[in-house]
């Protein structure tokens, strides 16, 4: 009797072995289970983050670049020939712009400041090829336009010229070498701008 009770006591204690065995690898695949899950939650996560980031950055450079470029004062418009001409001599070509702002000019040049009279677009392209900016306005602008326009040139001793332009398509333009913006309201922050932008910076080679 003694002895049955020790083999049904031994095979007991061998299936709680084996139980504690199987509970454990158990345990073990949850533990492995969880663990994976875990790191492919934290994979998935890091990806989202790297891209949050990537985007995050690809917007900051065309914000950038679009504030950058926004920022410049007038348009670009390609350089014509700077070739030298004869006073009343045909022109070789057309120019890109009204009011011109490179191209075939006079060998003279106009006084820097306010003219009264209007000068010919020739002599003030050799202007703005000395890194001079000219500003024009309609003649027929209202009076106080035209005192706010010089109370600017005057500002300047030289590089700035102020002329009226019966030419022009738009009450205010503002022209350096290569470079125009047009308007048809008086804005003195963006002409200052302008003038502060590109006053004295391409010069004659």
């Amino acid at each position: 009797m003694e002895n049955q009770n020790q083999s049904e006591y031994n095979q007991e204690s061998q299936l709680n072995k084996k139980e504690r065995r199987e509970q454990k690898r158990l345990e073990e695949e949850q533990l492995l289970v969880s663990y994976t899950r875990r790191m492919k939650m934290v994979r998935i996560l890091k990806i989202a983050w790297i891209s949050a980031a990537m985007m995050i950055l690809v917007f900051a450079c065309v914000w950038f670049v679009f504030r950058g470029t926004s920022e410049i004062p007038g348009e670009e418009v390609s350089i014509q020939p700077a070739d030298h001409i004869n006073s009343g001599e045909p022109l070789p070509g057309i120019y890109l712009s009204n009011p011109p702002v490179s191209g075939w000019h006079y060998q003279e040049t106009a006084p820097w400041g306010i003219r009264e009279e209007e000068i010919s677009d020739q002599i003030l392209i050799h202007n703005l090829e000395h890194g001079g900016i000219w500003i024009s306005y309609f003649p027929d602008a209202p009076p106080e336009v035209v005192d706010a326009l010089k109370a600017i040139v005057r500002k300047y001793k030289d590089k700035v010229v102020l002329t009226p332009r019966s030419a022009n398509d738009s009450l205010i333009a503002l022209a350096a070498w290569g470079r125009l913006d047009k308007f048809n309201y008086l804005d003195e922050a963006r002409i200052t701008k302008f003038i502060k932008a590109y006053k004295g910076k391409y010069q004659e080679e």
